[in-house]
């Protein structure tokens, strides 16, 4: 696949819609997940509903192309009250659920850290762009120092997550085989686990993730102990790439919204892995825009990264200004480098592989605490719907997104927030980790739109 940086980083325009009501939609939600982290309940459910509507505002409602010169400052100040949204629970409210605290300011290192943010991000939204050169640096910095208080404070929350990491690390460093492993069932119970998943105190499946999760959570066991911070420096540098993927004060405002997500710091603390599909995301559409030559093997990478990937595939479209002519060297790129990074952990014991990786997920149960339609739905007594609906649901997200999203990095970004946004909430199963990867994916369609000047050409990267 041949195309020059300028064809593939798409000069198209993005309507004003698309970051505003992504904007929206990416708070809504960030705030829905504070209520209740993540869990169902008739107001998170209501939050839910609200987050949706924008989502499918953002990718298919009316254009707002005009070239407004004063666009881009009212999109800035809805970022700083978002952000003010935001610091608030983070300093009400506590940051993560298994902190280990003692004194009487056990908050207060946290605290002026989260105040030192707040100025930066208030500073990058409202300073010069000089100053945003040395201030996205520095908001990293500051955040990396949170996440570190976060892992010295809560070194081990009990989720089972955390515990596939920490062992199935270890399995790798010792030369065996993690995923044909077994793990201790820590909760004393099997309804959180399929029928045949659970036995005599043991779970019966090995390492539940794909290989290159597995790689990243082992790189942090040998450099630190501690799997979760490579989650820490995924989230850190899928900051940096919204920020530099079109730079300016968007760009900086959309990674600062990112950072401080009240539950990003729960998410960090309990091990879920979605911030390594957030940082293969963001290098995707950072690639899209700056580096277009390795967008096919970035783009590989992330397919490799986590199973419910795959519904990005038919989203390639809207990242090619030439689909017709580039999508299948882009595709098959794609696909070897992900087989390239799966298969030398799949072909050892393919069965073992297949058992943990795929049909584990397949078998597991309905979860009626999620936040989800169809929990609401069984939560009030009926029967468990048929799993085929959320895939009904997707295909809709899909088919109206590949209609109606714009042809543009922003809208491949958009297009794929709506797309999980839907699966997650007509699923089985859906937490606090699943919906942040939406409130990741819509941040990033912020910090991507290339928005209109007052001449109506499109601003620079």
């Amino acid at each position: 696949m041949e195309a020059s940086p300028r064809s593939l980083a798409h000069d198209t325009i993005d309507p004003w819609r698309l970051p505003v009501f992504c904007l929206a939609a990416a708070v809504v939600l960030a705030l829905t997940l504070q209520l209740t982290n993540g869990n169902l309940r008739d107001d998170s459910l209501r939050g839910l509903t609200l987050c949706l509507g924008l989502c499918l505002f953002a990718v298919a409602g009316p254009g707002f192309a005009r070239p407004w010169t004063w666009g881009e400052s009212a999109l800035a100040l809805g970022m700083g009250l978002g952000l003010l949204l935001q610091l608030q629970e983070l300093f009400t409210d506590y940051p993560s659920s298994a902190l280990r605290l003692q004194g009487p300011w056990p908050f207060a290192v946290f605290h002026e850290r989260l105040a030192a943010a707040a100025l930066i991000s208030g500073a990058l939204l409202a300073g010069p762009d000089w100053l945003r050169k040395y201030g996205v640096p520095v908001l990293i910095g500051v955040y990396l120092l949170l996440g570190l208080w976060i892992l010295k404070h809560a070194p081990a929350p009990h989720i089972d997550v955390l515990v596939f990491q920490v062992q199935g690390a270890d399995e790798l460093l010792s030369g065996r085989n993690p995923f044909a492993m077994t793990f201790p069932n820590i909760y004393g119970h099997t309804r959180w686990y399929g029928e045949g998943l659970a036995e005599d105190g043991r779970l019966l499946f090995g390492f539940p993730y794909p290989p290159l999760s597995l790689v990243f959570s082992t790189l942090a066991r040998v450099l630190t102990s501690d799997p979760r911070s490579a989650q820490l420096v995924a989230t850190a540098l899928a900051a940096a790439l919204m920020a530099a993927t079109r730079g300016g004060r968007l760009g900086a405002g959309a990674a600062a919204l990112y950072l401080l997500t009240p539950r990003g710091f729960f998410v960090l603390e309990q091990s879920w892995t979605e911030p390594f599909l957030v940082l293969l995301l963001s290098a995707t559409v950072f690639c899209a825009v700056r580096f277009p030559r390795a967008l096919p093997y970035v783009f590989g990478l992330t397919l490799a990264i986590k199973q419910y990937s795959v519904f990005l595939v038919p989203l390639v479209v809207l990242l090619l200004p030439e689909p017709r002519r580039q999508l299948w060297g882009f595709l098959w790129r794609a696909g070897a480098t992900a087989l390239a990074v799966s298969l030398p952990f799949a072909l050892p014991d393919p069965k073992a592989f297949f058992h943990s990786v795929v049909a584990l997920h397949i078998h597991q149960p309905f979860r009626t605490e999620s936040l989800s339609y169809l929990a609401a739905w069984v939560a009030r007594g009926n029967a468990p719907p048929p799993m085929w609906i959320p895939f009904v649901a997707v295909a809709g997200a899909l088919g109206l997104s590949l209609w109606r999203a714009p042809r543009s990095p922003a809208g491949f970004a958009a297009a794929a927030a709506l797309t999980y946004a839907t699966f997650f909430a007509f699923n089985k199963q859906a937490f606090c980790n699943y919906y942040y990867f939406v409130v990741a994916t819509l941040c990033l369609a912020v910090a991507a739109s290339r928005l209109p000047t007052p001449d109506g050409t499109p601003r620079t990267a």
